[in-house]
């Protein structure tokens, strides 16, 4: 057997498994740095430093600043990801307003403001923003239509992508073009004016 044959066939030394409970702190530290310090004062030093890991670690796992901010906004806690973690409460409008009220509640304002002018300004934040943040809302959009569409609510001709991107869109616009808060009363209307004419039969 020659040396190469024998490195194929030698058994591989497991790697060390990675520590999600490190992940979050990471992504709770950079959080913190967002809202106090915004986006060009964060640093990956200083995050690895307020989360108590090695700057190996936090390169290792996130090897760009830009991605780093763009996880640490999209896994907010308490944020859902997908329409599975969205009980299904029979009505779309119900779905909707859960994704609102039926997570914990926290002021990301400041955690927002932090980022806002980097996404103006630096074209790799607005792209891994759209890209991540903005899609993944779409996604949870659609998921909670489709939910819908089998409960046979929704309109016969409706357009699942186009409707799936409204509030994303009216979202990021309010927090990123016109500087407001995304507030209880916004997102009640945005529902019951746009969302559901659009939607429902």
């Amino acid at each position: 057997m020659s040396v190469d044959e024998a490195a194929e066939t030698a058994p591989r030394r497991p790697g060390r498994r990675r520590d999600e409970s490190k992940d979050d702190a990471i992504l709770q530290a950079t959080r913190e740095l967002l809202a106090e310090r915004g986006f060009d004062g964060m640093t990956m030093d200083a995050v690895a430093d307020r989360a108590g890991a090695g700057k190996a670690t936090v390169y290792r796992r996130w090897p760009s600043k830009v991605q780093l901010t763009v996880d640490a906004i999209v896994c907010a806690g308490g944020v859902p990801m997908t329409a599975d973690e969205i009980p299904d409460t029979g009505s779309l409008r119900s779905d909707l307003l859960a994704v609102r009220f039926g997570r914990k509640r926290s002021d990301d304002s400041e955690l927002m403001s932090g980022v806002i002018s980097a996404v103006k300004e630096n074209p790799d934040v607005a792209a891994a923003f759209q890209q991540q943040f903005v899609r993944s809302r779409v996604n949870l959009m659609r998921g909670l239509l489709e939910r819908a569409q089998a409960r046979g609510e929704l309109r016969a001709d409706v357009d699942l992508e186009m409707v799936s991107a409204v509030a994303p869109a009216m979202i990021a616009y309010r927090k990123m073009v016109a500087g407001q808060r995304i507030d209880d009363e916004f997102v009640t209307q945005m529902i019951d004016s746009v969302i559901l004419p659009l939607a429902l039969a």
